[in-house]
């Protein structure tokens, strides 16, 4: 199907407003030079009228004496006149007796004279004479009152009407052009200047959100009806920015809940590996260590006593693996309200075992008086395994503080070290997965910190990890003051 075409606003303009005008303007202009050449063309008759009346004394006293030089004289004056292209004068038998200008060329008698005098009375008639068309006013010759046998014609060229009439047609229709142009010009650049530009602007907005940049906006200016369409397309578009952001802010969640829920099926799927697995290795190993010390007791030999004591240090490697196994999968939180420094306190103390080599130092900043709802075993767990890695990582300090936020209802615990950091390339997420770890193989469970974000999300909690000021690695634990059960 064709694409129907459609007048531009300016376009309708000109038809529907500036055409109507000018054509009745135009009208205006015909019926106003039709009168006003009716008026042109009665004035140039009624001078010629008077001029005819003005001679028929005169010549009809000089008549009345038979003196035509002075009828000859009379006429010729009247010829100089400008006005007078010819003047006659005829007998009652419509015979020439005297004549000036071109009524002199024209050798023939004028019967239209014969019949004007029949009458008796004023006329006027277009006629040729000399082969020229002229406008010829008639009029009877008096003498004294009484009426003479005589007819004086005085006659103008036809063409004076037409060319005066013709020029007054011409300055009118001219002016009327010239006027309508200037009309033309002043409405089109009104039309710019009233509403072109702000249409313009209007459909360069329009465009712009529809090739998709929904933060283009229009001016609002110009007239009222055009700023407030202006207006309403603004707000139309803040609010579908508005819904748009709403739409992508809930697919972000959607997103999230989703990634959430896979991860938490994904853990739970785990958990019961793990849990079995170490349930699985848990009696081998205490059958292992038991006979191990048994075999100690019986062997005196300082070689075999050693070997035995590797045996029993890998053994007591991988129980504690194996705990950590169980505690990752271990679910539910027990709640009591502790001193945040004892626990802190413990957790140092079982990492201190650990230490085979000149331990860092220790900076610690916690409020003797605060107490936190907490399950008391499972977040020692997790500050375990968070100082064991700083204290394994940190060159000579490590630091761990604890504040209480009023404002938020909420307490935060942090634990730093002046080590080397991680790799910039990775991210926090990965480090928090379970099984994934940075220290060479054979020395990393990678089940430390995602011990650790179990522990914390337990708690209604959440787990930040940041490089920390003095090179190493920040970790902040942000708890909720209440139990979240």
């Amino acid at each position: 199907m064709a694409k129907r075409r459609r007048l531009t606003l300016a376009t309708r303009m000109l038809i529907l407003v500036f055409l109507p005008l000018w054509a009745l303007s135009g009208a205006s202009i015909g019926i106003g030079t039709y009168y006003m050449a009716e008026q042109q063309t009665r004035k140039l008759k009624d001078d010629i009228k008077l001029i005819a009346r003005a001679i028929r004394v005169p010549i009809g006293e000089a008549i009345d004496k038979g003196d035509l030089t002075t009828v000859q004289r009379t006429l010729d004056a009247v010829f100089s006149i400008g006005q007078v292209y010819g003047a006659s004068v005829y007998n009652k038998n419509g015979e020439r007796i005297a004549a000036a200008g071109i009524a002199r060329h024209d050798q023939e008698d004028n019967p239209l004279a014969e019949k004007m005098l029949k009458g008796g009375e004023d006329g006027d008639a277009y006629q040729h004479q000399a082969g020229r068309r002229v406008y010829s006013h008639f009029v009877p010759v008096n003498d004294g009152g009484a009426q003479l046998p005589i007819m004086i014609e005085v006659t103008r060229r036809a063409s004076d009407f037409s060319t005066s009439v013709d020029r007054l047609a011409y300055w009118a229709w001219g002016s009327w052009g010239l006027v309508g142009f200037i009309t033309l010009i002043i409405v089109l650049l009104g039309y710019r200047q009233a509403a072109g530009r702000e249409v313009a602007q209007l459909t360069r907005v329009m465009g712009d959100v529809g090739r998709g940049q929904l933060k283009s906006r229009a001016k609002v200016r110009g007239a009222t009806e055009l700023a407030g369409i202006g207006e309403a397309l603004n707000q139309m578009l803040d609010e579908i920015e508005a819904a748009q952001a709403a739409i992508e802010a809930h697919q972000a969640h959607e997103i999230s809940l989703n990634q959430r829920l896979e991860r938490q099926e994904r853990m739970a799927a785990l958990g019961r590996l793990v849990s079995g697995i170490a349930h699985e290795l848990g009696a081998p190993l205490n059958v292992i260590d038991g006979r191990a010390r048994r075999l100690a007791k019986l062997d005196d030999d300082p070689k075999g006593a050693r070997e035995l004591a590797a045996i029993r240090g890998q053994v007591a490697r991988l129980t504690r693996i194996v705990r950590q196994l169980l505690d990752f999968s271990r679910s539910g939180v027990q709640w009591q309200t502790v001193t945040l420094q004892a626990l802190v306190a413990n957790a140092l103390e079982s990492v201190g075992y650990e230490q085979q080599d000149t331990a860092p130092i220790y900076a610690i900043d916690i409020p003797e008086s605060l107490k936190v709802c907490v399950d008391p075993a499972r977040l020692e767990l997790a500050l375990v395994n968070i100082l064991r890695n700083a204290t394994q990582a940190a060159h000579s300090k490590v630091g761990v503080s604890a504040r209480a936020i009023p404002e938020t209802s909420q307490w935060e615990l942090d634990i730093w070290d002046d080590g080397d950091g991680i790799d910039s390339q990775l991210e926090a997420e990965q480090l928090l997965e379970p099984f994934f770890t940075t220290k060479p193989k054979g020395e990393g469970t990678g089940l430390g910190l995602a011990i650790v974000q179990n522990v914390v999300h337990d708690h209604g909690g959440h787990v930040t990890l940041r490089p920390s000021r003095e090179g190493g690695l920040h970790v902040s634990l942000l708890f909720p003051e209440e139990n979240p059960s």
